[in-house]
């Protein structure tokens, strides 16, 4: 037997101006920003080891919460006209005598066009976070009734603009049945919509930062004050969102902070030295259950022939797309895995997390040295092979299952049964050519009009097979999330596709 706390935050305009990482629009309100608000709407109360201070100690140390939202839409973006923050130049203007408003003197001039772009909700205007509270936890009256006291002095939630009324109390499980609205569910951190939440040491991050912005000016002049990092990143998607597979996206970086820059035509070669990474990684340290075997089919991806269905670990490294001047070298790599395997993904990333990559002649990066993998949650170009979309391309070649012989009935069927093999059960229709929607894209051809060897580097069992280019379009305008790879060479970066924008 079980009953949820319910913190129910009403909107007293149907609009949200909170913003997420690289500024994306965010829906539904993450978990840390709700905390954040008890927590500056009870300032006074906050800091003195009292109930609230217990009660929030306790929040932060719950699974992150369900979130139960209205449907949304992304309104129409507009611009405001705000200050710049520079009355130091008008200041240092008026202190050389400049009294009459002119140029720099004129804080009016000092303004800059900032973009709105606000989350409009339908047929509903509250957000409820409802955390699972078991008879087993035997939580007690000095932790819930201090939370629904501060939870009422809530005024905002995202933007000052965005005002609020809210209220906690307990919620029956039969009663969450009757609640209107979308449900978000908690997942891992590789969905579309990724949230911050807050952890164990959350509210002690909070109050470090806020003591930090006090003495930011001191006797030695100007200290910054350092980001919050007392939180993590928890994926959210409703029950009927398609499932999308887990990853992990690294940058490689150098030692001096800057991007390692891998010419596109040789993927090949960062797929293989990720591979041989992941291996000696899960040799040294296997999750439980995994054994030398496991290694070799899982991470290598060597395939016994009787198995009856073969799961590996898929490495992708990822062109630079989504710029007319973007030049596709690679710069950032994926992990890929089947679904239901993430704690074997989140095993393995752990373990890369700031490992170098191992090249075979150790010359293959020249003067600028072997790159370190970074790992990062949020990354404008991981956006585009991952974000759900309804069209895509093919940014490297579809290597085929065979070969088609020039004839376009056999080339449909072994698109068809790449598809298959690759787990995608959307109908959809698609097309091929020899060219990618990318422009920088090298061609799926292996040799030009000359006979030189062109495209990409393959391997060597891949050479005979057909390659194309792919655009699939799905029907009834369904949203499919990436990351998708297709063809034979799924598992090392051939036949990645990045989502089209009308």
């Amino acid at each position: 037997m079980s009953d949820y706390l319910c913190i129910a935050v009403t909107f007293l305009d149907p609009r949200f101006h909170g913003r997420g990482d690289a500024g994306e629009p965010e829906w539904p309100p993450s978990p840390l920003r709700l905390f954040q608000a008890i927590i500056a709407s009870n300032a006074d109360d906050v800091g003195n080891d009292g109930g609230l201070d217990r009660a929030l100690t306790w929040l932060e140390r719950q699974e992150p919460p369900v979130i139960l939202a209205p449907s949304h839409v992304e309104a129409v973006p507009y611009c405001l006209s705000v200050p710049n923050n520079a009355m130091d130049i008008v200041g240092r203007a008026w202190s050389r005598g400049n009294y009459f408003g002119g140029g720099d003197a004129n804080p009016a001039t000092h303004r800059t066009m900032k973009s709105i772009r606000p989350v409009r909700m339908i047929n509903g205007d509250t957000v409820r976070y409802l955390w699972r509270v078991a008879e087993s936890q035997s939580v007690d009256a000095d932790l819930i009734h201090p939370l629904i006291r501060a939870t009422r002095r809530i005024v905002a939630l995202g933007w000052g603009i965005d005002l609020v009324v809210a209220q906690a109390d307990h919620v029956s499980t039969a009663e969450l049945q009757t609640l209107p609205g979308e449900w978000w569910l908690p997942t891992a951190p590789t969905t579309a919509v990724v949230l911050r939440t807050p952890i164990a040491g959350t509210l002690v991050a909070l109050q470090d930062r806020y003591e930090s912005f006090l003495r930011r000016i001191g006797d030695e002049g100007f200290a910054p004050v350092q980001p919050l990092t007392g939180f993590k990143v928890t994926g959210y998607r409703r029950p009927t969102d398609p499932i999308s597979r887990p990853y992990a996206v690294f940058e490689l970086r150098r030692d001096d902070g800057s991007f390692c820059i891998y010419q596109q035509r040789k993927l090949i070669h960062i797929a293989g030295m990720l591979r041989h990474l992941a291996k000696d990684a899960m040799l040294a340290s296997p999750p439980p259950g995994g054994d030398g075997d496991w290694v070799e089919r899982y991470v290598v991806g060597h395939q016994h022939k009787n198995a009856p269905e073969h799961r590996q670990f898929s490495y992708l490294p990822l062109p630079s797309i989504g710029h007319p001047h973007a030049d596709q070298a690679v710069r950032r790599v994926m992990i890929a895995v089947p679904v239901g395997d993430d704690a074997l993904l989140q095993h393995l990333a752990a373990r890369l997390e700031g490992r170098r990559l191992e090249p075979e002649r150790g010359d293959e990066f020249g003067e600028q040295g072997r790159p370190a993998l970074i790992r990062v949650y949020r990354d404008n170009i991981a956006q585009h092979y991952t974000a759900a979309a309804n069209r895509w391309a093919s940014v490297t070649p579809v290597i085929l299952p065979g070969h088609d012989d020039r004839k376009p009935a056999k080339t449909r069927k072994l698109i068809e049964t790449a598809l298959a093999q690759s787990g995608i059960e959307q109908p959809c229709e698609f097309e091929w050519s020899p060219f990618s929607r990318f422009r920088k894209s090298l061609s799926a051809d292996k040799y030009d009009r000359q006979g030189r060897p062109t495209g990409y580097l393959r391997p060597d069992h891949l050479l005979t097979q057909t390659a194309v280019h792919l655009m699939l379009r799905f029907e009834d305008d369904l949203q499919v999330p990436g990351p998708i790879a297709l063809g034979a060479g799924r598992h090392c970066g051939f036949g990645l596709l990045a989502g089209l924008k009308d």
